[in-house]
């Protein structure tokens, strides 16, 4: 049945769309999972049921949707306070052996004080994945760079040497 399933999935049958998308919601279900216990600052995951996934609605003050953090103009304090949290969050990633592999501005929530990872489908395993650390050290060059042209001065090269230093 795996077969077939595989061969659905290649030739992009509606079948195999289907299997697909049920593969990418239970990827998604497990790394929100597996980071939600290891502490990391995503939203709590509720249920899966197929290929939905039900999981905490991260909100601002108002009670609105949170926005990304590309949506976003912190003043300098909060801007740094971000970081530092990213920082953390990184760290706990890379002390796990994963990286997100699309870290970027538009996958990070801000709400209030507080920053949250999303799209986490795509998770990868650090020492299973050949470009692993090609992954994290994109994710720092990414998050970095939009920090720096907000006026913070970060420096992605400090940050992926912490990082490894953490990893494992």
């Amino acid at each position: 049945r795996r077969s077939r399933d595989a061969r659905a999935i290649a030739k992009k049958t509606a079948h195999g769309r289907s299997v697909a998308a049920g593969q990418w919601a239970w990827a998604e279900w497990e790394a929100l999972v597996r980071l939600w216990t290891a502490g990391v600052a995503v939203p709590y995951p509720v249920q899966l049921d197929g290929t939905e996934l039900l999981m905490e609605l991260i909100v601002d003050a108002a009670g609105d949707p949170a926005p990304r953090l590309a949506q976003t103009r912190p003043d300098p304090d909060l801007l740094a306070d971000y970081f530092a949290q990213l920082r953390e969050a990184m760290t706990s990633l890379a002390a796990g052996g994963w990286v997100h592999g699309d870290l970027s501005p538009y996958n990070l929530l801000a709400t209030g004080e507080r920053i949250v990872l999303i799209d986490l489908p795509q998770i990868i395993d650090l020492a299973a994945n050949p470009a692993g650390f090609d992954f994290l050290l994109r994710d720092c060059r990414n998050v970095c760079s939009w920090f720096r042209s907000r006026g913070l001065a970060v420096d992605e090269q400090e940050l992926f040497g912490e990082l490894v230093a953490h990893a494992f």
